[in-house]
């Protein structure tokens, strides 16, 4: 994932998901309210409260989903991932 901004935040209402493609080495972090994170291919789900952090591991598609009202930056952490190979 590409980023263009430095650490974009976003405002989400309660309920709202937000689809990331290819977000590998992209730091997830809620400044406030709460978050479900899943990752395409990894059999757990997370949740992320604020102050917390998710780092995205896995190439694919990622979900995150407002639990309540939140607003979550993201930021690109420029870490090497595998390629996106098919499950």
């Amino acid at each position: 994932m590409n980023l263009a901004l430095e650490a974009p935040v976003l405002s989400l209402g309660a309920g709202q998901l937000v689809t990331l493609d290819d977000a590998c080495g992209t730091r997830i972090s809620s400044r406030a309210g709460t978050v479900w994170i899943t990752e395409e291919g990894e059999p757990r789900d997370f949740v992320v409260g604020p102050g917390d952090a998710f780092l995205v591991t896995r190439p694919g598609r990622t979900l995150v989903q407002a639990m309540d009202a939140a607003l979550v930056s993201l930021r690109d952490e420029d870490l090497p991932c595998p390629a996106n190979e098919p499950f």
